[in-house]
């Protein structure tokens, strides 16, 4: 019986292993490492071999790193490459292979030019003699490279005090010697580290005037990712940048970090001389520092009387987040604006993180009344927490950047024609010619002449503007262009012959009312979705021109309905705007808000 046995489990062994035998083309690494082909391929490449024949050089592990590192001084590319490649997918390497991982990088520079994929290894290897080489490589390089860089965050903190003392360089150091040094702690800095030791001797390299200054201010930057006890080094911090302003955007990194209420100080004071998109990005860092920064809520609170409506709505989700409860009333008189939804928006949100209770009856008045569903649904359920003694929703979340309108379309919405007289489309995606003009950049002569491109660009037939659409309004006619990410405009033509710009943004369309016209404008680009409705009225000189209602979002197209209504088909659904009562949604459309209570 055990006999019968034996020859049944024989029999079914020997078929498997035949099969085995016969699915792999090779059975040793040199055997397979003859079945690379030997051909040219571009530098790029990864090498190019049978599947079966790199499946079975990687099984082999660690087994083939010696046989393939030898291959990295092979004269033909594909199998230096290949060899390169399989090097790095090597999972069982030890610290006792260095010498042969350095040898492959080596031969890499000497042929190519560059160390390979094989600097990945020496991340997963660690130890001291893979992380020098690899902060000498970096230098060297004069770059970090995705494979260095790589390499040194996998190795993470260890890393740190090698990288400490090539930043300390005195000697033949250049800015391209430490070009790559930013990207590896750009790395770093996710891992979250802490490490005090080295945070202080950060700080030691930045107070010491023989080191590089780019390394100085590099140290400066990145002291606050790694400090753990930050008290000694927020009062070093700030003690050098009051004695040395210049350095404040530098430290300034640091003690955003560290959460420091100078860092509010130092942001406040930039509020001043910044602008649009810039300005938002200064509101949002006083508003990640939290109750930090309550300190300066009076100087923030001061922007609500800021023109742009961008900066209004930042400057109340900024004075919720840091919890300055004197703006209350302010913010509870912005809950009133018919314009501008996300500055309803915004205030709703401040004001349910001050869990500010006296604006209850005004936040449900919001959530009954108003005309987009997103403000409502958000009004309903700060009211709602608010009653219920609820803690606030998260303070980052962007509700209104992800809304799109469902069960609604814009084409159930008749086209009503407007006469060429007054509403001239560019059909044939040629330019209105009648009314072409010189690119506005190059209304300025002398900084036209400064600039070298300019100058090039503006004796070009690519400097005259063909625009998309033109609408006479009164006496004068205004044309828009849209050119997505890279912008538009809103030219007045005049009877006299002149012209000028007067709205600098996307034209989507423009609408004449008589000596009044209404603009829809936008841009829905990356993580952008935009859309603004601008009136433009004739005055005795030109036209002023203002904002009167934000859309939900960038306008995609837009049409007449009937003699006074357009239908504004935007990416986050259609409105329809009525000159004499505003927006509204069309009857029958939802919007898909994500706000949970």
């Amino acid at each position: 019986m055990k006999r019968a046995l034996f020859v049944i489990l024989f029999g079914l062994a020997a078929p498997m292993s035949h099969a085995l035998d016969q699915a792999s083309p090779c059975t040793t690494v040199e055997a397979c490492i003859a079945l690379i082909p030997e051909k040219d391929v571009p530098s790029y490449s990864n090498g190019e071999a049978d599947e079966a024949v790199k499946a079975q050089l990687r099984a082999f592990g660690r087994d083939a790193l010696e046989p393939l590192a030898k291959l990295s001084a092979h004269p033909n590319s594909n199998k230096r490459q290949l060899a390169d490649t399989l090097i790095a997918d090597i999972k069982d390497i030890r610290q006792s292979d260095f010498e042969l991982v350095r040898q492959v990088i080596q031969n890499n520079v000497k042929l190519d030019g560059s160390g390979g994929w094989a600097y990945r290894l020496l991340g997963r290897m660690g130890g001291d003699q893979a992380v020098e080489f690899l902060v000498s490589e970096l230098v060297r390089e004069g770059k970090g490279g995705n494979q260095i860089v790589f390499a040194l965050a996998k190795i993470g903190a260890p890393a740190i005090p090698h990288l400490l003392n090539a930043m300390a360089c005195k000697n033949n150091c250049t800015p391209e010697s430490y070009a790559g040094f930013q990207e590896v702690f750009d790395e770093l800095h996710q891992l979250e580290i802490s490490d005090q030791p080295s945070a202080l001797a950060l700080l030691a390299l930045a107070k010491n005037n023989d080191i590089h200054p780019d390394m100085r201010k590099l140290a400066l930057e990145w002291v606050g990712y790694i400090t753990a006890e930050s008290a000694p080094v927020e009062a070093e911090l700030i003690r050098m940048v009051k004695a040395n302003p210049e350095l404040s955007e530098h430290v300034l990194t640091s003690l955003k970090v560290l959460k420091s209420p100078y860092a509010a100080d130092l942001l406040v004071a930039k509020l001043a001389q910044g602008e649009g998109l810039h300005r938002e990005w200064i509101l949002r860092d006083i508003g990640h520092l939290g109750h930090t920064a309550k300190h300066v809520g009076a100087e923030v609170e001061h922007y609500l009387n800021a023109e742009d409506w961008n900066t209004r709505a930042a400057v109340a989700r900024t004075l919720g987040f840091i919890g300055y409860e004197k703006a209350a009333p302010r913010l509870q008189t912005m809950l009133l604006n018919e314009q501008d939804w996300l500055q309803v928006h915004a205030a709703l949100q401040a004001l349910h993180w001050l869990q500010h209770r006296p604006a209850l009856d005004d936040i449900e008045y919001v959530a009954t009344s108003h005309w987009y569903a997103l403000v409502r649904d958000f009004a309903a359920v700060t009211a709602q927490r608010l009653r219920a003694d609820q803690p606030p929703l998260e303070k980052d979340a962007q509700h209104y950047y992800s809304h799109r309108a469902r069960n609604c379309s814009a084409d159930q919405f008749a086209i009503m024609a407007e006469p060429e007289q007054i509403k001239i489309y560019d059909r044939e995606f040629n330019g209105l010619n009648q009314f072409s003009y010189k690119h506005p950049w190059c209304a300025d002569k002398e900084a036209a002449e400064a600039d070298e491109y300019l100058t090039e660009f503006c004796a070009s037939l690519e400097s005259m503007v063909q625009p998309n659409v033109a609408a006479k309004v009164g006496d004068s006619w205004l044309t828009g262009t849209n050119n997505g990410e890279w912008g538009g405009e809103m030219m007045a033509f005049y009877k006299d012959g002149s012209h000028e710009q007067v709205l600098w943004t996307n034209i989507e369309d423009i609408y004449s009312y008589g000596s009044t016209a209404y603009a829809t404008t936008g841009l829905a680009h990356l993580g952008m979705n935009n859309g603004m409705l601008y009136r433009a009225t004739e005055i005795a000189k030109g036209f002023a021109v203002e904002p009167i209602y934000r859309l939900p979002g960038a306008p995609m197209t837009s049409w007449k309905i009937n003699p006074q209504e357009i239908l504004i088909n935007t990416y986050s659904g259609p409105v329809i705007f009525n000159p004499a009562t505003g927006l509204r949604t069309p009857d029958g459309c939802e919007v898909r808000t994500n706000v949970e209570s």
